[in-house]
């Protein structure tokens, strides 16, 4: 098997994976919701206040009001079950993600796989 055909597998199995799924799915909620995008929008403006405070100097309680509304701004996407769940299917999604690109690389730098984990911390 050559390296695109390879790839084109793993394409397809992600696109299959629950992670990929659940992920998208939310996203797909995110989407038709208008509090959802709310909360993500006031939350990526408030993200780059943030960096433009402390890149312009911002007097520390400028910059300490921004991070504690930022703080506040995190807990109400938590707290919104279409966010949280938009939220915790990307962080499933990068997870099975690393854990891919851990596994590519352990190859790539010589590792050879017996292909069960318990006995190689290689791919972990």
């Amino acid at each position: 098997m050559d390296y695109v055909e390879a790839a084109s597998e793993l394409g397809q199995a992600i696109a299959q994976s629950n992670e990929f799924i659940s992920w998208k799915d939310a996203e797909g909620m995110v989407m038709t919701d208008r509090k959802a995008q709310t909360l993500l929008r006031e939350y990526r403006n408030l993200q780059s206040d943030l960096v433009k405070g402390s890149q312009e100097d911002l007097s520390k309680e400028d910059l300490l009001r921004i991070r504690e509304t930022l703080a506040a701004k995190q807990r109400e996407l938590n707290e919104y079950p279409i966010t949280k769940a938009y939220l915790e299917g990307k962080k499933g999604f990068e997870s099975m993600m690393a854990t891919v690109n851990d596994v590519i690389q352990h190859y790539l730098d010589n590792g050879s796989c017996t292909g069960s984990c318990d006995t190689c911390g290689g791919c972990q």
